[in-house]
C-alpha cells in the first residue's frame, strides 16, 4: 500500500462475484506448491472483522509473513494475492468472497476495498480527532505520552497532517496538563502548589 495515498482514494467495491479471479500479474512458472504448514501459520492469527481488529495492522503482519516465502517465477504481488484469503476468517472471509471479483485481480484494489470496509471514513475522522485532541494523562510520563501519540499516528492511513502540526499538538497536550493546576490556583488560591511537576 502506498503510504502517500489519500484516504479519499479508498472506494467502495463493485459487483458481487463469488469466485475469485486470477491475479493480474502473470505467473512465469509451470507449477508451484505452497506448503500446508505455511498456510496454517497464516491462519494462526486471522482477521475476522469483529471488534477492535485493525485492518492496517493485519495487512502489515500479513506482509511480513509473506516476505518469508519466495516462489521462483511468481511475483511477491501475486503471492500476496493468492494467500490473502487464508489470512481471513468469519465475516471477513465472507466479505472477500463477495467482493474479490470486483478488484480485477489487482492486489492494491483488493487491499483498498478491504481497508474501506473495515476502517471507513468515519473511523479515519475519529482517529484524526483523537490525535489532534490528545492529552497527557495524570500519571503518564512524557515518554509514555509520546509513545501513545506515535502509536495513534501509525494506527490508520496517512492523514496528510504535517509533522510540524503533529509536534505542535503534542506540545499543546503537555501544556494543557501543566496549565490545569495553575487554572485551579486562579480559581481557588488555597489549592496553590509550590511547584508544578512534569513527569519525564
Amino acid at each position: 500500500m502506498n503510504a502517500n495515498m489519500s484516504i479519499y482514494q479508498f472506494h467502495r467495491p463493485m459487483g458481487t462475484h463469488l469466485k475469485p479471479p486470477k491475479s493480474s500479474k502473470p505467473i512465469m512458472t509451470s507449477s508451484f506448491e505452497i506448503s500446508s504448514e505455511y498456510i496454517e501459520f497464516l491462519q494462526k492469527h486471522p482477521f475476522s472483522g469483529k471488534g477492535e481488529e485493525n485492518p492496517y495492522t493485519h495487512l502489515e503482519e500479513f506482509g511480513r509473513i509473506c516476505d518469508l516465502l519466495r516462489i521462483e517465477g511468481m511475483s511477491d504481488d501475486t503471492l500476496k494475492w493468492k494467500l490473502f484469503l487464508f489470512s481471513l476468517t468469519g465475516k471477513a472471509r465472507h466479505w472477500y468472497k463477495l467482493n474479490v471479483g470486483s478488484t480485477h485481480g489487482n492486489r492494491k484494489e483488493l487491499y483498498n476495498s478491504f481497508l474501506f470496509k473495515y476502517f471507513p471514513i468515519s473511523k479515519v475522522v475519529e482517529l484524526q480527532i483523537e490525535i489532534l485532541s490528545l492529552r497527557q494523562l495524570e500519571e503518564e510520563s512524557l515518554g509514555q505520552s509520546w509513545d501513545r501519540f506515535i502509536d495513534l499516528t501509525l494506527t490508520g492511513p496517512n492523514l496528510s497532517i504535517l509533522e510540524e502540526v503533529l509536534v505542535i499538538h503534542f506540545l499543546w497536550a503537555l501544556v494543557w496538563k501543566i496549565s490545569k493546576p495553575l487554572m485551579r490556583t486562579l480559581e481557588d488560591p488555597s489549592t496553590a502548589c509550590p511547584l508544578v511537576k512534569l513527569r519525564i
